[in-house]
């Protein structure tokens, strides 16, 4: 099982988990399933119902912490069939090998029990959602919504506790500079954002900067590497995991400089 810290900023990293190790759990495999024909419904025609309802459901899914999304795709360590000795977490050259360390460290000892409460209060507010049932012919999103977290922070919970039972063998990785040596990075202070951004905070106190930080910006991870990275370690689920983890970034760092001039315009 690998770990793979992929530089957003230069300061700043999004992890991912590529694990090929077959799964005995009935219900990953649907999960599994369901998240591919999902998946496909992001290719059709724009106008469509089938692509407005992928938009929503990812626009949603994308306010979800990036860091729970990364243990989420930890497999749960009862659930496959050869579980590993070890997992080596693999790091690009120009990211500071004992900050990482420490960082995935802290996470896991502090996403652990965040997960693991959470979980029992979705759990807890499940039969309150059942009773909106007793209304005929209106989907019960409250339920959906309980059972989606619930099943949510179980898997992130699952994930930490693997994690954290397993040696962490930190090593830089050649393949990751070769895939990203044409690319500079800057830090977090650094980092000149778009001029629209800043416009867009003085006209809302919440503007919906999605779509403003679809693009490439010098310094930052551009989309067409994070798809180039996706491509080549043949797994879909980091090109998905990687642009999230960017918009999310992004976002923290927009809202920490321009905030404040909407709540004084």
């Amino acid at each position: 099982m690998r770990i793979f810290a992929i530089p957003i900023l230069r300061n700043r990293w999004a992890y991912y988990c590529h694990s090929t190790a077959p799964t005995t759990s009935q219900l990953t495999k649907v999960v599994d399933w369901s998240s591919k024909k999902w998946e496909q419904l992001g290719t059709a025609d724009p106008t469509t119902w089938k692509r407005k309802l992928y938009d929503r459901g990812n626009h949603f899914m994308n306010q979800l912490d990036y860091q729970e999304w990364f243990l989420k795709n930890v497999p749960n360590k009862g659930e496959i069939q050869h579980p590993p000795e070890k997992a080596h977490v693999l790091y690009a050259s120009l990211l500071d090998g004992p900050a990482v360390q420490h960082h995935l460290e802290h996470l896991l000892q502090v996403k652990e029990p965040y997960h693991k409460k959470y979980m029992y209060y979705s759990a807890y507010w499940v039969p309150v959602a059942c009773t909106f049932a007793i209304v005929p012919l209106i989907p019960n999103i409250p339920l959906a919504y309980n059972l989606f977290r619930l099943y949510s922070h179980y898997t992130a919970y699952k994930g930490a506790q693997h994690l954290k039972s397993l040696p962490l063998d930190y090593a830089e990785s050649p393949e990751l500079d070769r895939l990203l040596n044409t690319h500079e990075f800057c830090t977090t202070n650094e980092l000149q954002l778009p001029s629209e951004i800043e416009d867009s905070f003085k006209q809302s106190a919440k503007p919906n900067l999605q779509l403003l930080l679809q693009c490439d910006i010098p310094g930052v991870i551009g989309l067409q590497e994070i798809t180039n990275l996706s491509h080549h370690f043949e797994s879909p689920g980091m090109e998905v995991e990687l642009k999230r983890a960017r918009y999310q970034m992004l976002a923290d760092v927009a809202r920490e400089r321009f905030a404040s001039s909407s709540s004084t315009s």
